[in-house]
C-alpha cells in the first residue's frame, strides 16, 4: 500500500511537467516555412465562416415609411346596407362573458356594414351576433378626460393631433354567449369557418382574408375580470349564514339595509413576547361581536310592533368583516313598497332605540335605513350551495 506522502509527490510531479510543457509551447516561435499543424475542422466551419444571406430592406433606400392606405380610397360597399337602429343589436355586459371576435368595420358605414354582418349571422347561421362600437366602450372616446356628449366650446381650443380627431367610425361584431372556455372555443372553430355573403360586397385593406377566417377568441369589455373565472365559496362565510334569518333565505333579489356591524377579522401581536393565558380569545373577538349584536337587532325588531306592521321579514348577513341587518324583500330596485317602508323606519328609528319606554326591547344601535336598496344577487351566490 502506498503512502500518502508518495501520492502526493507522484502528483506533484505531473503538474510540474503538463506546466513546463505549456510554457514551452507559447514560447516557441513558428520556424519560418514550415507546416503548421490544423485543428480539426467541424463540418459546419464552413457554413460559419460563409457571409450570412442579406435581407431585404423592409424601410425603402429614402428612408421614408410608406403612408397609410386612406380610408377614402376603399372602395364603397356594394350591397344595400340596412338604414334599421343599432341600439337593438348592441353588446351588453349580461352577454357572455366568452364570445368571438368576428370582424372589425372602420369608415362612416362601420354601424351599417357591421349590422348587416350581424343580420346574416342571426338569420342565416342562428347565431348571437351584437355590435361594439368605440364610442361607446369606456375610455376609448373622450378626449384628455373630456366626456364625448359635452358642449363643443368645453373643449380647449389648442387641442393637438392625435386628440384632436374623434373616432366614431369603428364597430366590431362579437358572436356567441358561451360561459366556459370550452364553448367559446367550439364557438371560435364554428365561426372562423364562415363566409358571410354580405362581406363579399365589402372592400377591405386586407384582401387575403376569406369570410371570418381572420376570428379570434375574446371576453365581453363590460365584465368585470373577477367574474370571468369565479374564485370558490368561502366556507367560513357559508357557515356563518346557516341560520334562519340568513339573507340566503330572502325569495326576493334585493332588500334594505338598516345597520352595519364592523368588526377585527386578524390579530397583530407576536406570540413569543406573550404569555399564554393573555393570548386573545376568539369567542370575544370584536368580530363575534359584530355577529353576536347582528342577530340581536334583528331578534328585537322581528318582535317590535311597528315592524309587524310593515309586514317585512329580518334578515342578517356575515363576512369576514362585517355583519348586516336587512328588512324587506323586494325584486325591483324601483319597488314602490320599498320606498313606503324606508320613510316608516325613518319615524320609527328613534322610538325603536328608546330604553326608558321599551327597557330591554329596544334596539342597542339605532337603525339607519340606506337611501337605496342592496342587489342580493351577488350576495347570495357566496353563501348558496
Amino acid at each position: 500500500m502506498k503512502s500518502p506522502i508518495a501520492a502526493l509527490a507522484l502528483f506533484g510531479t505531473l503538474a510540474a511537467s503538463s506546466a513546463w510543457a505549456q510554457a514551452q509551447t507559447q514560447t516557441q516561435a513558428p520556424v519560418s516555412g514550415a507546416t503548421q499543424p490544423q485543428s480539426p475542422r467541424s463540418p459546419l466551419s464552413g457554413a460559419a465562416n460563409a457571409p450570412a444571406p442579406a435581407d431585404k430592406p423592409v424601410i425603402p433606400p429614402t428612408g421614408a415609411l410608406p403612408e397609410l392606405t386612406p380610408a377614402n380610397d376603399l372602395r364603397p360597399p356594394t350591397i344595400a346596407l340596412p338604414n334599421e337602429p343599432v341600439e337593438p343589436y348592441l353588446l351588453t355586459k349580461d352577454v357572455g362573458p366568452f364570445m368571438v371576435l368576428a370582424r372589425v368595420f372602420k369608415g362612416p358605414d362601420a354601424e351599417r356594414m357591421a349590422l348587416a354582418l350581424v343580420n346574416e349571422l342571426r338569420n342565416d347561421y342562428r347565431l348571437p351576433a351584437y355590435i361594439l362600437r368605440t364610442k361607446d366602450y369606456p375610455g376609448r372616446s373622450a378626449i384628455r378626460a373630456t366626456p364625448p356628449t359635452v358642449p363643443s366650446e368645453v373643449m380647449a381650443p389648442n387641442t393637438k393631433m392625435p386628440e384632436k380627431i374623434r373616432t366614431f367610425d369603428e364597430a366590431a361584431v362579437l358572436v356567441g354567449n358561451e360561459k366556459t372556455l370550452a364553448d367559446s372555443e367550439k364557438l371560435w372553430r364554428e365561426v372562423k369557418k364562415l363566409k358571410p355573403k354580405c362581406l363579399q360586397g365589402m372592400s377591405s385593406p386586407y384582401w387575403w382574408r376569406t369570410g371570418l377566417s381572420s376570428a379570434i377568441r375574446t371576453t365581453n369589455p363590460y365584465v368585470p375580470a373577477q367574474l370571468l373565472f369565479p374564485r370558490p365559496k368561502d366556507r367560513l362565510v357559508v357557515l356563518m349564514n346557516t341560520g334562519l334569518r340568513s339573507i340566503a333565505n330572502c325569495p326576493g333579489s334585493y332588500s334594505l339595509q338598516v345597520a352595519d356591524f364592523s368588526g377585527r377579522s386578524t390579530f397583530q401581536f407576536n406570540a413569543q413576547e406573550l404569555p399564554f393565558h393573555l393570548l386573545p380569545d376568539l369567542k370575544n373577538s370584536p368580530l363575534r361581536k359584530a355577529h353576536d349584536d347582528a342577530e340581536r337587532m334583528a331578534e328585537k325588531l322581528a318582535k317590535a310592533p311597528e315592524i309587524r306592521r310593515l309586514g317585512q321579514p329580518i334578515y342578517v348577513y356575515h363576512d369576514r368583516t362585517t355583519s348586516k341587518v336587512f328588512i324587506g324583500s323586494f325584486n325591483s330596485p324601483q319597488d314602490p313598497a320599498a320606498a313606503a317602508v324606508r320613510q316608516q323606519l325613518v319615524l320609527d328609528a328613534v322610538p325603536l332605540a328608546q330604553k326608558n319606554k321599551r327597557g330591554k326591547d329596544a334596539v342597542d344601535t339605532m337603525i339607519v335605513p340606506a337611501l337605496a336598496l342592496t342587489d342580493l344577487r351577488d350576495i347570495k351566490t357566496k353563501i348558496t350551495n
